[in-house]
């Protein structure tokens, strides 16, 4: 893979890539920022189903990469780093619509999932217990465990969703507090859905919202999000879906319809 370069050294070679488009120069920086798709990777890979291989990912992850060094104009401005990520992330993404990695079924139970959650929590005034959700779905605790796993790929689509090639925000969470974005959206929609989204995230329960914080806004591992809060990997990973299918099911049509055009 190659040692990470420095910031510093890849200065010389961004100025030949940019004048001349050397391969040469091309070269050196796919191998200066593989460490960024391996950086997204690891993000992405805890949150999907077991047969989505990382291996996989880090080839459509690459050619993200390869795309953004293209296609980089320092003339707007924008962090080359950052400006990746989102491609990388973006070309991911797009891979795993385009191969079905994640079943139309399993979007529905996430639905559902959250549809039960926003019902129980009108009519109680109060978050619901997982045995309460259970209940509602006409399943037991276990069961409802074991279907919090099989959506856990679901939830993660509408907060990643891919990047446009201006360098636009690609996340749900990055996209929130920009007011630069574009979309097919008029402003006042994209306020309301913002405000929406802040009251919603600001009542999730502490243990929820703050993994939702560490996750997006801190761009933490779900390993280190574990440490912080003294639990494990996959109860984070649980945690998480929680949070987003609570979500969805208060946002309803509008958190949809606005992914949509993510």
């Amino acid at each position: 893979m190659g040692a990470r370069q420095d910031r510093k050294e890849l200065e010389p070679v961004w100025e030949e890539f940019l004048k001349t488009g050397a391969q040469e120069a091309r070269e050196q920086l796919i191998t200066g920022y593989l460490h960024l798709v391996k950086y997204v990777v690891g993000r992405l890979v805890a949150t999907l189903p077991p047969h989505v291989k990382s291996e996989d990912m880090f080839s459509t992850g690459v050619i993200g990469l390869i795309k953004a060094i293209e296609k980089y104009d320092p003339t707007k401005k924008n962090k080359f780093e950052t400006y990746a990520i989102l491609l990388i992330k973006g070309a991911i993404i797009d891979e795993m619509r385009a191969l079905d990695w994640v079943p139309r079924s399993v979007y529905q139970k996430a639905n559902q999932i959250g549809t039960a959650q926003a019902k129980l929590q009108q009519s109680l005034g109060r978050e619901p217990t997982d045995a309460e959700v259970a209940l509602e779905l006409g399943i037991t605790v276990q069961e409802y465990d074991a279907l919090l796993e099989r959506v856990r790929p679901a939830v993660l689509m509408p907060l990643n969703a891919a990047v446009d090639e201006e360098g636009e925000s690609a996340t749900l969470a990055e996209r929130i507090p920009d007011d630069r974005v574009k979309t097919s959206f008029q402003d006042a929609d994209r306020n309301e859905f913002r405000q929406l989204l802040e009251k919603a995230v600001l009542e999730l329960p502490e243990q929820e919202r703050t993994v939702l914080v560490l996750y997006y806004y801190e761009n933490m591992m779900l390993k280190e999000i574990g440490q912080v809060l003294g639990v494990s990997e996959s109860r984070v990973s649980q945690i998480h879906t929680k949070a987003v299918t609570r979500l969805r099911g208060r946002l309803g049509n509008f958190m949809q319809e606005f992914a949509n055009f993510l």
